[in-house]
């Protein structure tokens, strides 16, 4: 009777630490190569026209009802067009997403990303721009906007420098991309400037911030270099 005791108690013993080596296994933190490898490898999927299935069912939300483990956070645009867990063919739980007209980088974007790091341990944060952005093409255009909100907002919006002759369709179409790029490189210096959170986080290498930009025409993401420039 002991010995089958004692033989029980092993094959316990044995179960309680594969389950233990499980649970450290998915709660192993992910670096920010690898978050960033899988997104551009959901890119790929969803540009190719060959996303996988992803859970969205009862247990799947249960499971994230007691907490969750994004693996990125993503400051996008307020875009219809630009949904970013479809455009990286991720599932819930995957993206910590921030959408705002424009992409800019406000107070409560900041204090939302200083979340993320601080207490998610999102290692990486990508800023996506996307083509023929409405709100980085009011802020090329210099029209006069009809309420102080849209102006305060499109006047966070970094453009760079643009050419004199807007008249021109394809100039400005181009002036538009264009800028597209500065904006999302702009937004993403920001972020460490303006937060000393974010920018204690870079400096010790335990985030890193990516610029990108979206096509809708090719659903492609281009991934663009930060520097301190």
């Amino acid at each position: 009777m002991s010995r089958v005791l004692s033989y029980g108690a092993v094959v316990l013993a044995l179960l309680g630490a594969v389950v233990n080596l499980s649970a450290q296994g998915k709660d192993k933190p992910i670096t920010a190569d690898e978050a960033l490898k899988r997104l551009k490898e959901g890119n790929a999927r969803f540009a190719s026209d060959k996303p996988n299935e992803r859970e969205v069912d009862t247990r799947k939300r249960v499971e994230l009802a007691d907490g969750q483990q994004p693996i990125a956070a993503v400051l996008s645009c307020a875009d219809s067009r630009v949904v970013d867990k479809a455009i990286f063919d991720q599932g819930l739980g995957n993206l910590f997403t921030l959408r705002v007209a424009g992409n800019i980088s406000g107070p409560s974007m900041l204090a939302s990303m200083e979340y993320a790091v601080g207490e998610l341990k999102v290692p990486l944060i990508v800023v996506l721009g996307h083509t023929r952005c409405g709100a980085v093409g009011a802020a090329v255009s210099g029209k006069e906007l009809p309420s102080a909100n849209l102006k305060h907002l499109v006047d966070l919006i970094h453009t760079g420098p643009l050419p004199k002759d807007l008249k021109d369709p394809k100039v400005k179409e181009k002036a538009v991309d264009d800028a597209v790029r500065a904006n999302v490189l702009y937004q993403a210096r920001s972020l460490t400037k303006d937060s000393s959170i974010l920018k204690d986080f870079v400096s010790s290498k335990r985030v890193r911030i990516v610029p990108a930009v979206y096509s809708l025409k090719t659903g492609e993401v281009e991934w663009l270099e930060l520097t301190d420039k």
